[in-house]
């Protein structure tokens, strides 16, 4: 029996097509493939409920889609993300609350599979509360990033140059960043999250999102190939932390 790669994608666009891609990779590996959802009309999206609903039909019946079930609780704490574009209205804390929400329902999806089948979840880079629901059924967990290895070894790297006690991104202005592997940024050109007040829920958030990236997966899979980055896929290999795989994702068709 083949053993099955489960796969939680993000509820953006830019997030959902990229693992959809892997998916047909892992396909072509001899893999069987199942897809845990959280239900589109949750969020009400249509640029998202489009591209879910035309892969969805063109994957049928080689991957197994299972939209998840809503939450008892419906009602969010938060409003909920849009997921049209990228940035816009888009709310992190929306976000992360929505995911973390499904756990549970995540939970029940994974546990009504022969576990012994399971090969691994792998979840998006801002899905990782969900790494959780795999560990606690002794499944390995993994991390996709959809974008490239330099803005993921930023993300990863944020984190541990924050715990040195250095002032707050937003305090550095101008200062050049030196990261390795990667050309020196300004501070104040990163995302606007990181430029709010430390003692913010989003920048909290999303330092969070960087620490648990790095320390609670079996490893991490990077869009990304070794000679087009070839000096920051030397720096995130020589870093502390979980394996880091290059899985290149062609153009999406």
């Amino acid at each position: 029996m083949k053993k099955t790669m489960v796969l939680y994608p993000g509820l953006a666009v830019s997030h959902f097509l990229p693992m959809m891609q892997l998916a047909d990779e892992l396909l072509g590996r001899g893999y069987a493939v199942a897809v845990a959802l959280i239900d589109p009309a949750a969020h009400q999206q249509g640029a998202f409920t489009a591209n879910h609903d035309c892969v969805v039909s063109s994957k049928k019946p080689a991957i197994r889609f299972h939209v998840l079930p809503r939450p008892r609780v419906e009602r969010l704490r938060r409003p909920p993300p849009a997921t049209t574009t990228d940035r816009g209205d888009f709310s992190l804390l929306g976000y992360l609350d929505l995911v973390k929400r499904h756990n549970r329902c995540l939970h029940g999806f994974l546990a009504s599979m022969p576990l012994r089948d399971v090969h691994a979840l792998v979840v998006d880079s801002l899905s990782v509360d969900a790494l959780d629901v795999a560990q606690g059924l002794g499944v390995p967990g993994y991390v996709f990033h959809p974008g490239n290895a330099g803005a993921f070894a930023i993300f990863l790297q944020l984190s541990l140059i924050r715990r040195e006690g250095r002032p707050s991104f937003r305090e550095l202005g101008d200062t050049p960043l030196e990261l390795p592997g990667l050309p020196s940024m300004p501070a104040s050109h990163l995302w606007d999250e990181l430029l709010e007040d430390p003692e913010s829920e989003v920048y909290s958030a999303i330092m969070a999102l960087g620490r648990k990236n790095s320390q609670y997966c079996s490893g991490i899979l990077v869009n990304t190939f070794e000679s087009l980055e070839p000096r920051v896929a030397s720096a995130l290999r020589g870093s502390r932390g979980p394996d880091i795989y290059r899985v290149h994702m062609s153009e999406y068709h």
